[in-house]
């Protein structure tokens, strides 16, 4: 508490003074501390607690705008028709809060540029641009740009509000999340990526302090901030201010981290990669060491086993995992729809319930690609280092035909092709399994491989790694999973009459006729 509003009568002047609350409502607050005479004799004493109690228990202030009067500050509550409530995250680009309209009362979120990035032109250019990348998009999965406005030096966007929280606070608050929880959120963000991305926009900031679940179980993309039109690289940031790095280094893509202006919807793809890594793990994939070193790791190192950290994940969502962590955008799944299509598909192939406490068996395979809707045509040629599936059936799965994610175009999906490194993968003799191709044969002109040879032995260690765990998994697998042939019944003899066989009644009846015919003779002899 500042010397300023130590007092009374300092709070009440700093309170008039910010206009936040009318003057017969600040009067009538005061009543129980008001003499016979209608006077305040307590203006040189503290602050009275109960009437800070009052004056939030009836809705005239919020608790963050008092400890902002209680600190000599009465600026800045009101930003055009907008009355600021409290703040929601702040960082060296901008500054969030939920703030309430003057007259309509809705809620909205109000962010706020510094005014000391106002003077600095690339800030307020990549500023003004998410508002109008925002705005021009409007989809279930990304939170919604209003306006664009100025106050003064002060310049905001009016967003929508999300009551929820950010997938970030949520691992830091809960720690790592239910596989089934990941693939679900990771479904509505690539569904919500893909509509960006056929409005032509690339986010560049995919990460999941970026995306908000609300109360309701929504996925919502935020920031768009970093957005890139295709094909605007005369106007781009990069271009102009010479920024070569634009995004988060724990999910930076390898040809972003090398030359932001290069990043397409693929690098948003990886970006989501890295996300699914730190929701299953509670850490992104490359997080040690200082800024330069990170991003190294995002160009050079084999993407983390997944399965190490999480054994419980099933092959399909680590499958997807690596592909979207492949180094060159060739080698990903192509379009954020791809991406949300497998989940979906392996979402719809596993019964929801509680949180499991064990291992999580794999999915059921889904039909093959090209035989129903969704379906596309195939991948390109296998390449050294592509994840296939080897015994019968190899071309289908959850992940689609030759090793590709189902099809599809939209946001955030997957670009194609093979891995070459730590990638989860089977012995060739399990059926049903991925295994690492690690054949010799020059990969299509044009395509690269990691790191741009064959596997280091780093490299091939980890490969061989990620293959015993997917095959201890298999071999841990409930032969009950199986699915049992029926018997089929081929003989009259098998025909069950009050439970027993038709010709143990024949004899029976038989046995008792005979027994009656001996007794009938035995009679007569007597006779």
């Amino acid at each position: 508490m500042s010397d300023s509003s130590q007092t009374l009568d300092d709070f009440l002047r700093v309170l008039r003074a910010s206009g936040l609350v009318d003057a017969g409502k600040i009067d009538q607050a005061l009543a129980p501390w008001m003499d016979t005479e209608g006077r305040l004799p307590l203006g040189d004493e503290p602050v009275p607690e109960g009437l800070i109690a009052a004056l939030i228990e009836s809705g005239q202030l919020t608790p963050w705008q008092v400890d902002q009067l209680r600190k000599g500050r009465h600026k800045g509550f009101v930003l055009g028709k907008y009355k600021l409530l409290r703040l929601l995250g702040a960082g060296g680009m901008s500054s969030v809060y939920l703030a309430e309209h003057a007259t309509l009362h809705h809620k909205v979120a109000i962010k706020v540029l510094p005014v000391k990035r106002v003077e600095q032109s690339s800030y307020l250019a990549r500023f003004e641009r998410e508002a109008q990348s925002s705005a021009r998009l409007n989809h279930p999965n990304i939170a919604r740009a209003f306006d664009l406005e100025s106050s003064g030096a002060i310049h905001f966007i009016v967003l929508e509000y999300i009551d929820g929280t950010d997938l970030y606070a949520k691992v830091k608050r809960e720690g790592p999340l239910d596989v089934r929880e990941v693939a679900e959120y990771l479904r509505q963000a690539a569904t919500g990526l893909q509509y960006a991305h056929d409005e032509g926009l690339v986010h560049r900031d995919i990460k999941p302090a970026n995306l908000m679940l609300d109360k309701r179980g929504t996925v919502k993309i935020l920031d768009m901030g970093l957005a890139l039109a295709n094909g605007d690289e005369a106007g781009s940031l990069t271009r102009e201010h010479d920024e070569k790095v634009l995004g988060t280094a724990d999910y930076l893509a390898p040809e972003q981290a090398r030359d932001s202006h290069k990043a397409d919807r693929r690098s948003d793809v990886y970006s989501l990669g890295c996300s699914l890594y730190f929701l299953l793990v509670g850490r992104a994939p490359f997080a040690n060491g200082p800024l330069a070193e990170r991003l190294r790791a995002h160009m050079n190192e084999p993407a983390p086993n997944l399965l190490e950290k999480r054994p419980d994940v099933p092959t399909a969502i680590a499958e997807l995992y690596f592909r979207m962590m492949e180094k060159h955008p060739d080698a990903r799944p192509q379009t954020a729809q791809e991406v949300a299509d497998a989940l979906a598909a392996w979402l719809g192939s596993t019964p929801a319930g509680p949180r499991p406490t064990g291992r999580l068996d794999p999915p059921r395979r889904a039909p093959r690609r090209g035989s129903g809707e969704g379906s596309a045509t195939p991948g390109p040629r296998r390449q050294p280092g592509q994840v296939v599936r080897s015994g019968p059936g190899s071309t289908s799965g959850p992940l689609g035909s030759s090793g590709v994610l189902g099809s599809g175009s939209g946001s955030g999906s997957l670009p194609d092709s093979g891995r070459s490194g730590p990638e989860s993968a089977a012995p060739s003799g399990v059926q049903g399994l991925p295994r690492i191709d690690t054949s010799s044969s020059p990969p299509r002109k044009g395509s690269a491989t990691r790191a741009g040879g064959p596997p280091s032995a780093p490299q091939a260690k980890q490969a061989k790694q990620a293959k015993q765990a997917v095959a201890s998994k298999a071999a841990a697998a409930d032969p009950a999973d199986e699915p049992s042939r029926p018997k089929i019944k081929t003989s009259w003899t098998d025909m069950n009459v009050l439970g027993l066989p038709i010709v143990f009644w024949i004899l029976f009846l038989a046995g008792i006729g005979a027994a009656v015919a001996l007794a009938i003779a035995v009679l007569r002899t007597r006779a």
